[in-house]
């Protein structure tokens, strides 16, 4: 057992080394020091870092438990559990990658009348993902070829319209009712509100990931339907990444169920 302490060693500098090179990436990407491509290449090393640790660390752990043996158990056991998080958590962003459509343009409406920026298209300039809605654009996804549109209808199929009838509200405050709750949802996500027009029913936000410092630009349109209703929908899109890795539909679900409550 006088390697114990060896493998220990290895275990705590794999996970350090890999932290620092991943939080370097991220961070720097975050705070414009080089793109979100290069960043995250940049993250590969400390991966393969973090990597390391964890197979020193399995080995300690292994040894540790067949020859009884706790020696080295202060380094060994934050370096095991260090490194299985510097490569956790990239390993499930790389199956999410893998698992859901390379799509970052989500809608509750597909059907060709997705909400259009307007505010945000000078925010976006030099982004390398277009202000245009993707539906029509094709993707590989299940093994074929299909839209952005069906790509999304197949893997998030709950992302849908909202839509209200009056009920206890008197009709003609509807659409008043249903668009301040809309403003008053987007800053309760923490979103960073670009602009507001009441009488277009039209609202644009902004959120931004804390890893990499990836944006999503968000615009929700509010508008009656019918003689007494009124239907909200919201659309998210980064604006850099081919893959949002389902972040955009998590931001428009939670935008929905506060909405609901």
């Amino acid at each position: 057992m006088r390697h114990q302490p060896i493998f220990a060693k290895a275990a705590l500098a794999g996970f350090v080394l890999g932290l620092v090179i991943a939080l370097a990436a991220s961070f720097g990407t975050r705070f414009g020091l080089w793109n979100y491509a290069l960043g995250v290449k940049l993250l590969i090393p400390g991966v393969a870092a973090g990597a390391v640790g964890l197979v020193c660390g399995i080995v300690w752990i292994w040894r540790a438990l067949a020859g009884n043996e706790s020696t080295g158990w202060r380094l060994g056991m934050p370096g095991l559990i260090g490194a299985l998080l510097v490569v956790g958590v990239p390993a499930d962003s790389l199956w999410l990658s893998t698992s859901l459509p390379p799509i970052h343009d989500i809608s509750t409406d597909i059907g060709g009348d997705a909400p259009k920026f307007d505010t945000l298209l000078s925010w976006r300039k030099g982004a390398p993902n277009p202000a245009n809605y993707d539906g029509p654009n094709i993707v590989f996804y299940g093994g074929e070829r299909v839209t952005t549109a069906l790509a999304q209808k197949n893997a998030y199929p709950d992302i849908k319209p909202e839509a209200r009838l009056p009920w206890h509200t008197p009709p003609k405050e509807l659409y008043a009712k249903m668009f301040w709750r809309a403003l008053n949802t987007v800053n309760a996500e923490g979103w960073r509100v670009a602009a507001f027009d009441f009488k277009r029913g039209h609202i644009e936000a902004t959120s931004t990931s804390f890893w990499f410092g990836v944006t999503s630009d968000i615009v929700i349109r509010v508008r009656r339907a019918g003689a007494i209703g009124v239907i909200i929908d919201i659309r998210a899109k980064s604006r850099v990444g081919t893959a949002d890795m389902g972040r955009n539909a998590g931001l428009i679900r939670d935008f929905l169920e506060k909405m609901k409550s």
